[in-house]
């Protein structure tokens, strides 16, 4: 009775599964792309790129009903992290969310004097994403802004030193619209005065810094998937 049960309900999976590639090329499947003629045609700033694979993997887990991270959550963790060539990787729900554990894993007493206290200083741009303000807020730490490049929009880490005082702990910014920031010379100011770095690498997955990707520099990094 148990194995007629399994059979009946993998054919209806199978069929489901049918289904659901049939639905994407008839609803989703993208046009044959054009030439992008520029000055014309209009580049989004982001936007999902997906095939009938992503739907079919989602529709497998709500067959499934699983409901918290599992075996496939635990996969894509390890890729990842092997695709950036770093030790970890840690899935949340938003690059948002990331931030705001970033922030928040650094005033961890286990970091002992090192710490993240009420009160300090974390030097950030003037210009960005409120997520990655907030939760320096959140964790009653002080935001110090520092002024933009008008072209990258990238903190203008010349002057960066400026800004650092005796309750400056960390430094916290965007890789904005992918373009990665001077991080050469933000990682020696993070190493002349003992500072955390924190890369909010939301906007730039797959950039690379001097044949590095971007994300592999900080202490702790961010990244957010469009």
């Amino acid at each position: 009775m148990e194995e007629r049960k399994n059979k009946e309900a993998e054919y209806i999976k199978n069929e489901i599964i049918k289904l659901v590639k049939k639905y994407y090329n008839t609803v989703h499947k993208p046009s044959q792309l054009k030439k992008f003629v520029p000055g014309k045609d209009k580049i989004n700033y982001a936007s999902i790129i997906y095939d009938e694979k992503e739907i079919i993997n989602l529709v497998n887990v709500a067959l499934d009903f699983r409901l918290a991270a599992g075996a496939v959550a635990h996969e894509f963790e390890k890729k990842l992290a092997d695709f950036l060539g770093v030790k970890y990787c840690l899935l949340t729900n938003s690059g948002s969310s990331a931030n705001l554990l970033a922030i928040s894993a650094l005033t961890s007493t286990k970091l002992k004097d090192k710490r993240l206290k009420p009160g300090d200083e974390v030097i950030t741009t003037a210009c960005g994403f409120p997520t990655t303000i907030a939760p320096i807020i959140q964790n009653n730490l002080v935001p110090v802004f520092v002024d933009i490049d008008i072209i990258t929009c990238n903190i203008k880490a010349d002057m960066i030193e400026e800004a650092i005082s005796e309750r400056t702990k960390a430094i916290f910014v965007a890789h904005t619209l992918g373009n990665p920031c001077d991080i050469d010379k933000i990682m020696k100011i993070s190493a002349k005065y003992n500072l955390f770095f924190i890369e909010d690498n939301c906007d730039a997955l797959g950039s690379s810094y001097n044949g590095r990707y971007t994300g592999t520099f900080g202490h702790i990094s961010t990244i957010a998937q469009f």
